[in-house]
């Protein structure tokens, strides 16, 4: 057996792999549901409410940045360390559970007052109210535990499910383009019944028990987690907030059409996210135990990942008119040239997976919050300028440029801080 093979071989058999295997399994749920819905509801719909459609989804999803609160990036650490500690798990769930619900009713009043008292999201205000339901979804949805617990099976079955049954609701409510408040609502609905239920389960299957927990408790959490919570807020901006923007620069055609390929974009954007996951538990213990390992297993992954990611940005940049031919029924030439240049985005992201990984095993807050928020505002200049001159290409050509600065941002600050050379020295 050659080494290469060998290598391979290594590759499959370990954690690693099948973490980022059930992630991916998760995540080619939401892309083959976005796949089989975009030209039904291109077609139902319109490209004018379909770009609606979207830009409320990119809005909520901000918002649901609040809830998640950056909890993702650290609790399933802490949840590894006490996997075996009946009270402890139970006490930091139900800690985390219920300041994301606190947050989510929160942001939910005020995106109601927002929508019916004032004139913000005048254009997409109804879509945007039925969509809060996701927030709800947000504050349930149980990554943060069954990535501390090395179960991520869980989320990918779950998440198959989920997506099943909102597809089936959408094809049953959605007819015309007056019906464009019931898609977001669909995802919402499935997303609290199947989440709610997965985490009725893992209480049960892990002898724990549902505890409101104190005010006090929740501030504590607000105010421990603040900085991680504005590097994934300032992450979630780099990467959709010039699609708000541009809905202030073009027409709502133009939107729809910038949309479409930003959907498969996007979802492909998620697998340096992926990596980074699955990669993050084994790289923590590594570098406590032997930094040689750690960073020889953090190199085999970084160029697994550029090698994979390389791979789709051709393949989708090959396959784009068929692609948007299938997703619109119709031969778009503005999608697909913004398909083609918005395929590579996993790959230059992937650039930055290191960086990450030395920032969070190492829990430098400081350093991920400020590169990420030198990164996102140099994107929003950049994307306004790029919007307002040159439209949805412009909008492309700046989040390209941004992923390439916040590759260098993080690799100057990781330099400066010494961290490169405590890790070697360890």
């Amino acid at each position: 057996m050659s080494q290469f093979q060998q290598r391979i071989l290594l590759l499959i058999k370990g954690k690693t792999f099948s973490n980022f295997l059930h992630l991916s399994l998760n995540h080619g749920a939401n892309l083959l549901t976005a796949i089989v819905l975009t030209p039904y509801l291109f077609k139902r719909l319109g490209e004018d409410q379909y770009g609606l459609i979207s830009l409320a989804l990119t809005v909520i999803l901000l918002f649901g940045i609040l809830v998640n609160y950056g909890f993702g990036l650290n609790v399933p650490k802490q949840l590894a360390l006490v996997r075996d500690k009946k009270e402890s798990k139970q006490q930091i769930i139900n800690e985390i559970i219920v300041t994301r619900l606190a947050i989510a009713f929160l942001l939910m009043i005020i995106v109601y007052i927002l929508t019916g008292y004032s004139n913000f999201f005048s254009d997409y205000s109804t879509i945007l109210l039925f969509s809060v339901l996701l927030l709800v979804n947000d504050a349930l949805y149980p990554m943060f535990i069954l990535q501390g617990f090395d179960r991520l099976s869980w989320i990918s079955k779950t998440n198959a499910i989920a997506k099943l049954l909102y597809l089936v609701l959408v094809l049953l409510l959605v007819k015309n383009p007056d019906d464009a408040k019931w898609v977001n609502f669909s995802l919402g609905v499935t997303g609290v019944g199947v989440n709610g239920l997965l985490l009725f389960f893992i209480y049960r299957y892990e002898a724990i028990r549902f505890q409101w927990v104190s005010f006090q408790r929740v501030g504590s959490r607000i105010a421990d987690n603040f900085q991680f919570f504005s590097s994934t807020i300032a992450s979630y901006i780099l990467v959709n907030g010039g699609f708000i923007l541009l809905g202030s620069f073009v027409s709502n055609t133009e939107l729809g059409y910038y949309a479409v390929a930003q959907r498969v974009s996007i979802l492909l954007r998620m697998i340096p996210v992926f990596l980074t996951q699955s990669i993050l538990q084994n790289a923590t213990r590594l570098y406590s135990e032997n930094i040689e390992a750690y960073e020889g297993y953090l190199n085999r992954s970084y160029k697994n990942g550029l090698l994979i990611t390389f791979a789709v940005g051709v393949a989708v940049s090959v396959t784009a008119s068929w692609i948007i031919q299938f997703l619109t029924g119709e031969h778009v030439e503005l999608s697909i040239t913004l398909m083609r240049l918005l395929s590579f985005l996993p790959f230059i992201g992937m650039l930055n997976v290191p960086n990450m990984i030395k920032i969070l095993v190492t829990e430098q807050k400081q350093i991920l919050a400020k590169a990420i928020w030198i990164t996102t505002g140099l994107m929003l200049c950049l994307s306004s300028l790029g919007s307002y001159y040159f439209g949805s290409i412009g909008l492309a050509i700046a989040l390209i440029i941004s992923e390439f600065f916040n590759y260098w941002i993080h690799h100057y600050l990781i330099g400066k801080a010494g961290l490169r050379g405590k890790a070697t020295s360890k």
